[in-house]
């Protein structure tokens, strides 16, 4: 007997969250009629690469039964999400003052 896995899902919805954030994010930047530079950009990119590898190493590490190095993971990984995310926020709100 086959058992069937389900860790596809949570992949997927680490897709949904960031397809949806990007699509958010384009939306307000449109109605705000803001430009990133390209600095900007770049910490986006690399902040939603972090987020997503963050993402898989959970999924992961979750499926290989280790579940402290999974929320280890979301610690050390998750915190310079989180720190980009406040940089790119920070400078955008700067250029609008």
């Amino acid at each position: 007997m086959r058992l069937v896995s389900w860790n596809w899902f949570w992949f997927v919805l680490i897709g949904f969250v960031m397809g949806g954030g990007f699509v958010y994010l384009r939306g307000k930047l449109k109605e705000m009629d803001l430009k990133f530079v390209w600095y900007e950009w770049g910490l986006t990119i690399v902040g939603f690469l972090l987020f997503m590898f963050m993402g898989q190493t959970f999924v992961a590490s979750f499926a290989e039964f280790q579940p402290r190095a999974a929320w280890m993971s979301l610690v050390f990984i998750g915190l310079p999400v989180v720190l980009i995310g406040a940089v790119v926020y920070r400078s955008v709100q700067k250029r609008i003052v």
